[in-house]
């Protein structure tokens, strides 16, 4: 009886999916956003960040529309960025380079309802992982 529950468990997996492909090439800014967060907080040893700044650092102007607000919130074992998208946002048009697309095949996208007022989460190991990208949350809305 123990085994069926197990298997049903493992089986039927949690509430979320892991997504690639077309996600993560709907999703660019949020990519170039994990991105900009990750060099900020190696810069800033995992202290408060800022959008303001985080847009100065992206050079090519490529996210400047895309974010409404983001949030740096501590938790057990990892560190969370939540984001909003803004209402001109337009992912599309991002053109990544070689490298930011070698990127997307090792971050893990996962697509699930969030329980709070935000449009999807970034999660990074602590300082003594070098704020390594653990996972990137996307809403199914």
């Amino acid at each position: 009886m123990r085994i069926l529950i197990i298997l049903t468990i493992l089986i039927g997996g949690c509430a979320s999916t892991s997504v690639t492909g077309t996600v993560s090439e709907n999703n660019s800014d949020v990519l170039i956003l994990s991105i900009l967060v990750q060099d900020h907080l190696r810069k800033n040893d995992g202290r408060d960040i800022n959008l303001a700044e985080l847009l100065q650092t992206d050079t090519l102007k490529r996210i400047s529309n895309s974010f409404e607000k983001v949030e740096l919130k501590s938790n057990g074992g990892y560190i969370s960025v939540y984001y909003k998208f803004s209402e001109s946002r337009d992912s599309k048009g991002i053109k990544l380079s070689d490298k930011e697309k070698e990127l997307t095949n090792y971050f893990r996208w996962t697509e699930r309802d969030l329980k709070n007022l935000y449009d999807g989460e970034i999660r990074f190991d602590y300082g003594e992982r070098f704020y390594r990208v653990k996972k990137l949350l996307l809403t199914g809305r």
